[in-house]
């Protein structure tokens, strides 16, 4: 059974699990990093970064907004990272390192454990880092769902 629970009640106990080098298992909410991470299916382990950021790695962050993220870095640049969803086309720039929460050690998908090390993952960031293949896939869906209304109407 999940708890639903306010991330910023916990924040300060995700921290310090993390701090004290242990892990925090999550299941994110929303669609930013569809198909990879799916809602109410699929769980995260986040353990504090061992240093700086690299490309595609995910990272849980929090905006100066207050907002909590988990998005993918796209780019490192001397602590400023590049973040994007795996299901958005927009890049978020200016995440510094102060608001890196956690990175992402693995991620629990149909039930099934996945690191980053995994050739089918390495596979799925081969292809989804190209954003002309995301844009094909978006429009495929959205001529998907466009078809799968008109039947129903």
């Amino acid at each position: 059974m999940r708890k639903t629970f306010n991330l910023s009640d916990y924040d300060d106990t995700i921290r310090l699990i993390l701090e004290s080098g242990g892990e925090f298992r999550m299941y994110p909410k929303g669609t930013s990093m569809l198909p990879l991470i799916v809602q109410e299916r699929d769980s995260v382990t986040l353990i504090k970064p061992d240093g700086p950021l690299k490309r595609n790695d995910i990272a849980f962050y929090m905006r100066d907004s207050g907002q909590y993220v988990l998005h993918r870095v796209m780019s490192a640049d001397n602590g400023e990272y590049t973040m994007c969803g795996d299901n958005q086309l927009q890049l978020e720039q200016g995440i510094k390192d102060k608001n890196i929460i956690g990175v992402v050690k693995s991620f629990n998908r149909k039930g099934r454990d996945v690191t980053p090390d995994s050739i089918l993952y390495k596979w799925y960031l081969f292809l989804w880092q190209s954003f002309f293949i995301r844009r094909v896939f978006f429009k495929l869906r959205r001529l998907k769902n466009v078809v799968k209304t008109k039947l129903k109407g």
